[in-house]
């Protein structure tokens, strides 16, 4: 895994999912941003780490009990990268939600749908 070109294409993904034109300005969709900035003030940056945090923590909910460590470990990671590319704001940012996406009561049948898009997350940025 190659986390530096990962944390930066997962920044891209990040403010697909945000729903945001943080790095569209001409830009393809897994293209790194043009600044050297760190989008970690973002609004709508900090909006998509919030939304793969709770993705993230409804796989932790939904994980086996013998799968979760494993679970919590990858997102533990993805954390401390975030905190080392973006600043502790924006990994502050994605932590909380995923405690929240673990903790908030859903709807456990959405488990596959979760799954499938840390999957999606993890293969696209990180399994490069």
């Amino acid at each position: 895994m190659r986390r530096g070109s990962g944390i930066a294409a997962g920044a891209c993904l990040t403010a697909l999912l945000a729903g945001g034109p943080a790095f569209a300005q001409g830009a393809s969709a897994d293209a790194p941003p043009a600044s050297a900035a760190s989008p970690g003030g973002d609004k709508t940056f900090l909006l998509g780490l919030r939304r793969i945090g709770v993705v993230a923590g409804h796989v932790v909910a939904c994980a086996a009990d013998n799968d979760k460590q494993a679970v919590i470990e990858r997102a533990t990671d993805l954390a401390g990268e975030i905190a080392m590319q973006f600043g502790l704001n924006a990994a502050f940012q994605f932590v909380g939600a995923l405690g929240y996406g673990t903790g908030r009561p859903f709807d456990m049948a959405t488990c596959k749908d979760a799954n499938a898009e840390w999957n999606r997350i993890q293969q696209k940025y990180f399994e490069q």
